[in-house]
């Protein structure tokens, strides 16, 4: 090796070295570009130094992934070198993401054969509008933003538009798989993010049909629905592209302030939802009968809870001042006199009263009013989800009206209020009705001496002699 080196003239010497120098910067490079993913997350136990404790807690930890450096080892192999072992563990990984748990058994086994793992570091674009499609991807971890870029002919210029986030067991680069098209969207990273993939003639082998089949699905099921009649191909492809299609378990909830997809529309394809509304209500007990009264604000109540309690109580009868004696309320039973009236507290509580149902082909969370209301699902339910953007964006005036529809029609707070009271009023009328008809009947029998068996009565007869 020497001889070989010492026999190099002085220019070769220099090229080696140059090529030595970039192949290390290289390496280190690559290091350095996957150095997030080549360690895995633990979490560190606490010892006897204070301020290396106080750095544990308080240094932000990364998000761990679903897939161990051993995992990603297996992934990063050719996929004709796997062994059936690392396939048959890569199929329970694989299977158990988000978008893969409907697919069938006979596609899982094949997708550990054909997948394989990368990483982006954030602010990476992964697939850009207009360019050729060459893979599908699935991000395992971190979190991806869709934007599209479209001629605005009011500013007479490209505008970009940010479409949505997709987080972990979501996949896109699909479409343009599907349909052999160029890419319709731009997908960049956000965060540090880990992937699968899977190239173009994987795809067309294993996964087309069954992606070909949701698409024919989806485009199923906004054909029931009478506002995309008129839509054209190419908007049916776009909104194949944003649609998701979700399940609910009968008393799920759908929809709320704090959970769902607050901004899509959800289209109703399976089953019954209900919409609840939930009131603070307070009862007041007024010579023996019960008065209830809307709380619209939570900030009017009393500091102290006024739910009753039995300890309460208790301690409220052992007070001496009178006019604490005064602020409490006898409750007197009007169907059955008490001799020792009930002292209580008005009591607030939280009632959840159906306002409306919405059947199969219905559609809610357009634009009218949520507040202290959520959606449940009364049976199971399928939604179908598209951006509510999206869709007035494509037809402003059809949606605007669906949205006049239903605040039109589903009633308000103090309607459904209104109702809640006209039933207790109900329910307490015929309550005193039906105790009032018991308290007035009397006890009466039809039996006679002849209606006693003969047998009974001699054996009465016997006995008394």
């Amino acid at each position: 090796m020497r001889e070989r080196l010492k026999s190099l003239s002085a220019d070769e010497k220099l090229q080696r070295s140059i090529s030595a120098k970039r192949k290390f910067r290289a390496i280190v490079r690559l290091i350095i570009a996957n150095l997030t993913w080549l360690q895995e997350l633990e979490d560190e136990k606490l010892g006897e130094n204070v301020k290396k404790n106080i750095q544990v807690l308080t240094r932000k930890k990364g998000k761990k992934s679903l897939l161990t450096l051993k995992d990603k080892a297996m992934l990063n192999k050719p996929a004709n070198s796997r062994t059936e072992a690392e396939k048959n563990h890569l199929k329970r990984i694989i299977g158990n993401l988000k978008c893969f748990r409907r697919y069938p058994p006979e596609i899982k086994h094949e997708l550990p054969g054909v997948m394989n793992f990368c990483y982006y570091g954030p602010n990476r674009v992964i697939v850009k509008q207009g360019a050729e499609p060459i893979n599908m991807y699935v991000i395992v971890t971190g979190e991806v933003m869709v934007s599209v870029t479209s001629f605005d002919k009011l500013l007479k210029e490209n505008v970009t538009k940010i479409v949505g986030l997709m987080g972990a067991g979501n996949y896109f680069g699909e479409v343009s798989l599907l349909h052999g098209i160029n890419r319709t969207a731009t997908v960049t990273t956000t965060e540090a993010s880990e992937f699968l993939y899977l190239n173009r003639e994987d795809f067309d082998r294993v996964l087309k049909a069954t992606v070909a089949n949701q698409w024919a699905e989806i485009q199923q099921n906004m054909s029931w629905f009478s506002y995309f009649k008129d839509w054209s191909e190419t908007e049916i492809r776009e909104s194949c592209i944003l649609a998701r299609k979700k399940n609910y378990q009968a008393e799920q909830i759908i929809l709320s302030k704090t959970g769902g997809q607050q901004d899509c529309v959800y289209f109703v394809t399976e089953g019954i939802c209900y919409l609840m509304e939930y009131m603070l209500i307070k009862t007041v007990y007024k010579k023996g009968l019960p008065h209830y009264y809307l709380i619209e604000n939570p900030d009017e109540l009393d500091r102290r809870p006024t739910i009753t309690v039995y300890k309460d109580i208790k301690k409220l009868h052992r007070k001496d001042s009178q006019t604490e004696r005064h602020s409490l309320r006898p409750v007197i039973s009007t169907s059955r006199p008490s001799l020792k009236p009930t002292y209580i507290m008005p009591q607030v509580q939280m009632h959840f009263i159906k306002a409306c149902t919405f059947n199969k082909l219905a559609c809610f969370n357009v634009g009218e009013n949520l507040k202290n209301r959520v959606i449940v699902a009364g049976t199971n339910t399928e939604c179908l989800l598209l951006p509510r953007y999206f869709l007035l964006e494509k037809s402003l005036i059809t949606f605007k009206t669906i949205e006049h529809f239903l605040s039109h029609h589903i009633p308000s707070t103090e309607k459904i209020f209104n109702n809640f009271l006209e039933e207790k009023k109900w329910n307490i009328y015929k309550a005193e009705l039906v105790n009032d008809i018991l308290s007035h009947k009397k006890a009466f029998t039809n039996n006679s001496i002849h209606n006693v068996p003969y047998k009974i009565r001699l054996q009465e007869d016997l006995g008394d002699k």
